[in-house]
């Protein structure tokens, strides 16, 4: 039968709709062609198609475009060059209540090669990409202007990578997205933290994937995709500048991990990677959702999505491959 379940410590509900016995070769997902190297514009080679690189990761260090493209690069990271959020907005409207669209947003190259799986980053190249993440949030962190930070990896075309080839993506908000307050809210008048009770109870739970000695990964209780999976620090802290360098290093290995186990049990699916983090007040995580379901009028009308595979079992499927 059908079961309601609740957010770990928000007023929202998901169905976990067990009896329709979803197993990975029920996900039948079209998968689109990578497009043509010659005309990609994250490949090396194509620089001049994107904008300056405002941080390029390369052996030599960090450096940043001058007149010249640089090249010979591991990672770059450049404006989008169709951004929701610039530096200089046109005015709002002046109807209802509008804001300048005043932010930034960057995309990160995360691999010189066109056709490489996130599925395949070894130990120091997922390491290195996390490094650039910390970067960058610590870089708009300390702008005045923006309130939230968000850091994402589409992966696939249906997840909405518009580019096949390998990038993440930074959005800096002038904002607090909604779903972020309601959680800071509900953080800030609870007698204990939430996201360490989670990591310290899923730990012996069969919704425990795997862990190691600084996070825990799991498929989460209130699970709204399915083969949702969530990691968590087993510390407190809020954000990526908080992390020692061997939580780094351990988080590089255990979403290398992650990444690997989801591509050999579902054959290589799009995903949604979000990084959730706050300078204070916060637990910080990394959410995974593969797009395996489309959200229709149930989902939108009501704010409740339906999950047809519980997180016990994909916790169980994915134990064995990760």
């Amino acid at each position: 039968m059908p079961e309601l379940r609740r957010h770990y410590f928000l007023d929202e509900y998901c169905i976990i709709a067990a009896e329709r016995h979803k197993r990975p070769s029920d996900f039948q997902i079209a998968r689109h062609a990578a497009g043509d190297e010659k005309s990609c514009p994250f490949c090396p080679g194509n620089e001049e198609m994107t904008p300056p690189a405002d941080a390029i990761y390369s052996k030599e260090g960090v450096q940043s475009d001058g007149n010249d493209r640089i090249g010979n690069w591991q990672m770059r990271v450049f404006p989008n060059r169709f951004a929701a959020m610039v530096p200089d907005p046109a005015p709002p409207t002046s109807e209802w209540i509008a804001l300048p669209g005043h932010g930034y947003h960057e995309v990160i190259v995360d691999t010189q090669s066109h056709i490489e799986n996130p599925a395949y980053f070894g130990q120091e190249h997922m390491k290195l990409l996390l490094q650039v993440y910390r970067d960058r949030y610590v870089h708009y962190r300390c702008n005045d202007h923006v309130k939230y930070i968000s850091i994402f990896k589409n992966w696939g075309h249906e997840a909405g990578a518009s580019q096949s080839h390998s990038h993440s993506q930074v959005i800096a908000l002038p904002i607090l997205p909604p779903m972020i307050k309601r959680e800071l809210e509900a953080l800030s008048v609870a007698s204990f933290c939430p996201f360490c009770n989670v990591a310290e109870r899923e730990e012996s739970s069969s919704r425990k994937i795997t862990k190691n000695e600084h996070w825990i990964y799991i498929a989460p209780f209130y699970s709204i995709a399915p083969y949702e999976t969530w990691i968590i620090p087993r510390r407190h802290f809020c954000s990526m500048e908080d992390m020692t360098d061997e939580e780094l290093k351990s988080l590089a290995a255990l979403l290398g991990r992650a990444f690997y186990g989801m591509h050999s049990l579902l054959k290589a699916p799009p995903y949604n990677c979000m990084l959730f983090q706050y300078p204070s007040g916060y637990h910080f995580n990394i959410r995974i959702q593969p797009a395996l379901s489309r959200i229709a009028g149930f989902e939108r009308g009501t704010g409740v999505y339906i999950n047809t595979v519980p997180p016990e079992q994909a916790a169980a499927e994915l134990r064995p491959v990760v």
